[in-house]
C-alpha cells in the first residue's frame, strides 16, 4: 500500500480512501482535532477538561510550560531542592527494593508493527547504508514518502488485554512491572496532554499506560516506567541523526517537529521533564528507570525531575526508585544500572540489571525472534541476587498486544522455580561472599559475555535477619556429596563430623532427643551446631568435614521428587558461617 492508500478516517479510526489534499494522514488527523472541541462543547463536556492534543507548535509550547510550571509548585513544596546536596538526602534504595528483586517491563511501540530488525527500526529506517532502510524501502517505499509516523495509525493493540498482562507477570514471579511509556522515537503510550504523539489521540486511542497501572497494582504489585527519551531531545545529533541528514523534510512540521525532537534547546528540556511530570503526576510510578542519553539532559532539569518526583512521593508517603547508567546521577540519589550485564563482584549500594528474555532480535518484538532457555534467565537472576542486584527482565509483546507463547513459557518457569525457590531470592541480602565454583563473568559491567552455569557453582544469599544463608546451585547436584567449599564452620567442634548422615535432622523424623547417638561421630564430638533445608523438600543430613566445610548428604530424588533440575537451594540455618578462600567475593 502507497503513503497515500493509507489515509485515516478521522471518525472510526479505519482506513479510508485517500484524500486528495496531499497533506499526510496524521497531520490531517491532527488538524481536525480543534472539531473534538466543538462537538464536546454541544455535549457540554468541559472541552478545557478533554485537553486535546495540541495543534500547534506554540499551542505545544504553552502546555510545556503549563506542565512544568505546575511541577514547580511540588518542587518548591519539598522537602527536597533541585540540588545534589539536598537530593543526597533521598532514600534512593527503598527497602521495598531491596526485597522484592524481580521485575518485568515490555518493549512495546509502533516499532512492533513493522517487527524486522530490532526497535531501534525507527532510527535505522533513515540510515541509506543500513539493512533496515533497505527493508524499509523495498517494502513501505521511500522514509520521506512513508516515514515513521505512519506505522503509529497501524499499531491498535487489538487483543492487549491489561488484566491478562498482570496476571501473567504475577505468575513469573515479579514484584513490579511496566512499560517502556516511551522509547527513543518519541510516541507515548500514555494519554498526554503535552505531546501530540501519544497513545491517547493515536493509534489505539487508549490510555496504555494507564491501564496496565491498574492492573499491575490490582495484583499487588509496585509500578514501573521506563524512558528512553533523553536520546530523542537533542534533535539533529539525537536519535533521527539519519532523518535530519537523508530526509530533511520529515522532521520540518508540525507535529512531526516533537516527534522527531526538532525543537528550539530550551523548549526540548522543557518538553522532556513536562512528560517525566505527567507520568508521575497521573501514574505515581514506584519506579522511574532512564536509559542512556541522560548525559544530554542538563544537571539543572535532572535535579528538576528528581526534586519533583521524590517530593510527590513524599506526599503520599512513599519511597520511589530512579536509576541511571554511567554515575550521570550521584549514587545517593539513584541506583546504578547495568544493560544486559552485571558486576563481577558484590557491590556495596543496591542495583538493577536489564535483561532480556529474547536472545536475538532485540528487545521488542521482531519475527523469528530466539530466546534463552529458562534455565538461563533463572541463573542470571541468581547470579545477580548474589551481588545485592535486582533484575528487570524485558519482554517483546506482538503489536496487537499478545504476548508470545515462548515469552510467556519463560515466565511461568521462572514462576515455578521461584515458588518453590524464593525464600533464597525474595527479602535477602548478598552474604560476605557470592558463590564459589569454576564459571563466573571474565569481567563486570554492561554488555558482558554470557556464561553458562552448571551444578558445580554456587551462589549464596542469606535471610534479612541473618539467621539463614541459602547456597543455590545451579542445577542438580546429584544423590550423595555435597561439599560446600565456599564455607567454613566456624565453631566445626559443636557440629558433627564425618562421615555424611551423623548430623542434622532426617527427612521425616523429629528432632533427635538429647543424648541420641546416630552413630560414629568421626573426628568430632558434640550436638550439631545447626540446620540444613533443601528447600521444597525437607531438612537433609549433613557433617562437618575435616577442614571446616558444610558436607550435605544429598538425598537420592527421582525426577519428579526434586524440587528443580534448573537450580535447588539450601538453608543452612543455626551456624556461625565465613567463606574461605574457595569464595568468590
Amino acid at each position: 500500500m502507497s503513503y497515500n492508500d493509507r489515509a485515516v478516517d478521522s471518525a472510526d479510526g479505519t482506513e479510508g480512501p485517500a484524500a486528495d489534499d496531499g497533506m499526510p494522514a496524521l497531520r490531517r488527523q491532527f488538524l481536525a482535532s480543534s472539531g473534538t472541541i466543538a462537538v464536546l462543547a454541544t455535549l457540554g463536556v468541559n472541552p478545557t477538561a478533554a485537553r486535546p492534543a495540541p495543534e500547534t507548535l506554540a499551542a505545544f509550547e504553552t502546555r510545556v510550560d503549563e506542565t512544568v510550571t505546575d511541577a514547580q509548585s511540588v518542587i518548591d513544596a519539598g522537602p527536597f531542592e533541585p540540588s545534589w546536596d539536598s537530593l543526597a538526602d533521598v532514600t534512593q534504595v527503598p527497602e521495598w527494593f531491596r526485597d522484592d528483586k524481580f521485575g518485568i517491563f515490555c518493549h512495546w511501540g509502533a516499532y512492533s508493527v513493522p517487527a524486522f530488525g530490532h526497535e531501534w527500526y525507527p532510527r535505522q529506517l533513515y540510515n541509506t547504508d543500513h539493512e533496515i532502510n533497505a527493508h524499509h524501502r523495498e517494502t513501505y517505499g521511500e522514509p520521506d514518502e512513508f516515514p515513521y509516523q505512519e506505522f503509529i495509525s497501524e499499531f491498535t493493540a487489538a487483543s492487549f488485554d491489561a488484566d491478562e498482562w498482570a496476571a501473567l507477570f504475577d505468575r513469573a514471579g515479579a514484584r513490579y512491572a511496566g512499560l517502556v511509556v516511551e522509547h527513543h522515537d518519541g510516541w507515548s503510550l500514555w494519554d498526554s496532554t503535552v505531546s501530540p504523539w501519544n497513545a491517547g489521540d493515536t493509534g489505539p486511542e487508549r490510555d496504555l499506560v494507564g491501564e496496565l497501572e491498574t492492573a499491575i497494582r490490582g495484583r499487588e504489585m509496585r509500578f514501573v516506567t521506563t524512558f528512553h527519551h533523553s536520546y530523542n531531545v537533542i534533535g539533529a545529533d539525537g536519535y533521527f541523526s539519519f532523518a535530519y541528514e537523508n530526509y530533511p523534510s520529515v522532521p520540518e512540521e508540525y507535529p512531526e517537529q516533537v516527534l522527531y525532537g526538532n525543537l528550539p534547546e530550551a523548549l526540548r528540556f522543557d518538553a522532556w521533564l513536562a512528560k517525566l511530570v505527567e507520568v508521575v503526576r497521573d501514574y505515581d510510578p514506584d519506579f522511574v528507570w532512564f536509559d542512556w542519553g541522560l548525559p544530554d539532559v542538563p544537571e539543572a532539569y535532572q535535579q528538576r525531575f528528581l526534586a519533583y518526583y521524590h517530593n510527590a512521593a513524599a506526599a503520599r508517603d512513599a519511597e520511589v526508585v530512579t536509576t541511571n547508567k554511567d554515575e550521570v546521577v550521584p549514587m545517593d540519589a539513584s541506583v546504578a544500572d547495568f544493560e544486559l550485564g552485571r558486576p563481577r563482584h558484590v557491590q556495596d549500594q543496591a542495583w538493577n540489571a536489564e535483561f532480556k528474555v529474547a536472545d536475538e532480535g532485540g528487545w521488542g518484538y521482531v519475527e523469528n525472534r530466539t530466546f534463552h532457555s529458562a534455565e538461563h534467565l533463572i541463573h542470571v537472576l541468581i547470579d545477580i541476587v548474589s551481588k545485592n542486584g535486582q533484575l528487570l527482565l524485558s519482554i517483546g509483546p506482538r503489536v496487537d498486544g499478545t504476548i508470545e507463547q515462548a515469552e510467556r513459557e519463560r515466565l511461568l518457569a521462572i514462576g515455578a522455580w521461584l515458588d518453590a525457590h524464593g525464600e533464597a531470592i525474595y527479602e535477602t541480602r548478598p552474604w560476605a561472599a557470592f558463590g564459589e565454583g569454576p564459571t563466573r563473568i571474565e569481567e563486570g559491567g554492561e554488555f558482558v559475555e554470557d556464561v553458562e552455569y552448571g551444578p558445580a557453582d554456587v551462589r549464596y544469599t542469606r535471610s534479612k535477619d541473618g539467621t539463614a544463608v541459602y547456597a543455590i546451585v545451579m542445577g542438580w547436584p546429584g544423590c550423595g556429596e555435597l561439599v560446600l567449599e565456599g564455607l567454613t564452620v566456624d565453631d566445626p567442634s559443636a557440629a558433627p563430623g564425618t562421615p555424611p548422615g551423623h548430623g542434622g535432622t532426617p527427612p521425616g523424623r523429629e528432632e533427635d532427643p538429647p543424648g541420641h547417638d546416630d552413630g560414629p561421630p568421626g573426628n568430632r564430638t558434640g550436638a550439631a551446631a545447626g540446620s540444613i533445608r533443601l528447600l521444597g523438600h525437607g531438612s537433609v543430613p549433613y557433617c562437618v568435614s575435616s577442614n571446616d566445610h558444610p558436607v550435605i548428604d544429598v538425598p537420592a530424588l527421582s525426577g519428579s521428587e526434586r524440587p528443580s533440575d534448573v537450580a535447588v537451594a539450601f538453608a543452612l540455618e543455626g551456624f556461625s558461617l565465613e567463606p574461605s578462600s574457595a569464595a568468590h567475593r
